[in-house]
């Protein structure tokens, strides 16, 4: 499957980096980011691995760590990356 872009999911990616590293340090960061790659590679070899989000039925919920998640969506031959949620920032951005 092909793994899809938003700007959303870009945007706010490139925000919980900034906000990591700036906070907590770039080794930090670093580590974050390898964590949202492997959860990445598992949503593209297993689309369904996590569970449907309940607000939206045709969004899933990827928990990358304790503080932040990663909602997708699946259609067709493609997935969707929506939007990246830091639970320490409470705002839902898609």
């Amino acid at each position: 499957m092909n793994i899809i872009w938003t700007k959303t999911a870009e945007i706010t990616l490139n925000e919980i980096i900034d906000y990591i590293e700036n906070d907590f340090g770039l080794l930090v960061a670093e580590s974050y980011y390898s964590d949202v790659v492997e959860t990445i590679k598992d949503i593209e070899n297993l689309p369904e691995l996590f569970p449907v989000y309940q607000l939206r039925n045709d969004t899933r919920k990827a928990v990358i760590n304790k503080k932040t998640i990663l909602y997708y969506k699946i259609s067709d031959d493609k997935i969707y990356l929506l939007a990246f949620y830091d639970v320490r920032k409470n705002t839902h951005k898609f």
